[in-house]
């Protein structure tokens, strides 16, 4: 039986190797017009970032000395939890540039808020509408990032 200290290391090793593939492509990046920061700065931070958690998932699990509990598969609404949270993530994706940032960052929010807590729509619908706004306000209008801005701010 698989247990979780296993799944830890290998998600680990997967997480350290993920960053340090986002580190090289992002020291690729062309540099274009000078800019506030440059196009190689969030994707430097984030392959960091992904690197440095890998290795301490990783070597946190290698560490451990205890009862190692097995992997328990998640039943049918845990399956349909995960194939409905991917499915939205690949919405939000492509619905990015049609709509832009602020809208589809709205949506998913409120979407993936919504079918989680179908009860609670109403935080969903605040929670997206903040998240939107602070997706503009920071990336946009704050970092000047060329995310697609949608028709609505067109």
């Amino acid at each position: 039986m698989k247990t979780l200290r296993q799944a830890d290391i290998a998600g680990g090793c997967f997480l350290a190797f993920l960053g340090l593939f986002i580190l090289y492509a992002a020291s690729n990046i062309r540099l274009g017009v000078e800019r506030a920061l440059s196009p190689r700065f969030f994707p430097s931070v984030l392959g960091f970032l992904i690197f440095a958690c890998g290795v301490g998932l990783a070597v946190k699990s290698w560490r451990f000395r205890g009862e190692d509990p097995g992997i328990h598969w998640p039943d049918r609404q845990g399956f349909v939890i995960v194939v409905v949270s991917l499915l939205l993530i690949a919405a939000y994706n492509a619905l990015m540039k049609p709509l832009g940032l602020p809208l589809a960052t709205f949506l998913y929010a409120a979407a993936s808020i919504g079918f989680l807590k179908p009860e609670r729509w109403g935080v969903a619908i605040v929670s997206g509408l903040v998240l939107g706004a602070v997706s503009y306000v920071v990336f946009i209008r704050l970092l000047d990032l060329s995310f697609p801005m949608g028709f609505l701010f067109e």
